[in-house]
Formats: structure tokens, C-alpha cells, sequence
């Protein structure tokens, strides 16, 4: 995923992006959009992951966000809010057209679009 994806409509990341830093999920959602069509010819990437913040006031799932991130951090990974989120697809030049879709307590479907 760091060199080459073959060709198709949809890359599918589950829990996939947390286990990275800022530069390596980059690289990753660049060899995405290289392998994906444009958004009218039906290309996108979805990921599923969590986004830090997006249920805000559940005091469980904050507890949660807090002991994943710290395990994220071992592994030079992250947890992301929105913001963090946004920067890494706009430096991957996929720039605003995404949609965050809560699912599951802190995890959420994200659907980017070249």
C-alpha cells in the first residue's frame, strides 16, 4: 500500500489509518487515489476508523478515545479528530469532498473522493 494499489472503484481501510503517523497515512491515501477513478466514474476511499470527538459527551466512549490513543501512541500511530482527518486528505490532494458518518461509539465511516 506504500508503493502500488491496483486499479478499482473503492479502496476499503478498516482500521487501517490509526496504526500510522501523519506522513505514512499520506503516502497511503496517495497510492489510493492513484488507483481509483474520479468521483463520477464512482471512485472513492472509505475508512474505517475512529474520529476522536465525534460523539461528544458519552463519558464511556471519551474513556475509550483516551485508551486508544494512548495504545496508538505506542505504535507511532494516532487517533484523529476531524481536523487532523481533514489535513491528511488535503495533503494527499483529495482535498474538501469527504463525508464522516458516526456508526459505532467513536468509530466512523469516512468516505474521501478524488
Amino acid at each position: 500500500m506504500f508503493e502500488s494499489i491496483p486499479p478499482t472503484d473503492v479502496v476499503l481501510l478498516n482500521n487501517i489509518m490509526h496504526d500510522w503517523g501523519h506522513e505514512d497515512c499520506v503516502k497511503i491515501l496517495q497510492r489510493c487515489k492513484e488507483a481509483i477513478p474520479v468521483k463520477k466514474a464512482g471512485g472513492k476511499v472509505v475508512i474505517i476508523d475512529m474520529v476522536r470527538g465525534s460523539t461528544d459527551g458519552d463519558r464511556k466512549i471519551s474513556e475509550m478515545e483516551a485508551l486508544q490513543n494512548m495504545f496508538a501512541v505506542c505504535i507511532n500511530g494516532a487517533e484523529r479528530d476531524e481536523s487532523e482527518w481533514k489535513m491528511i486528505f488535503s495533503n494527499a490532494g483529495f482535498g474538501d469532498d469527504y463525508k464522516i458518518m458516526p456508526v459505532l461509539g467513536p468509530y466512523s465511516v469516512i468516505e474521501i473522493y478524488p
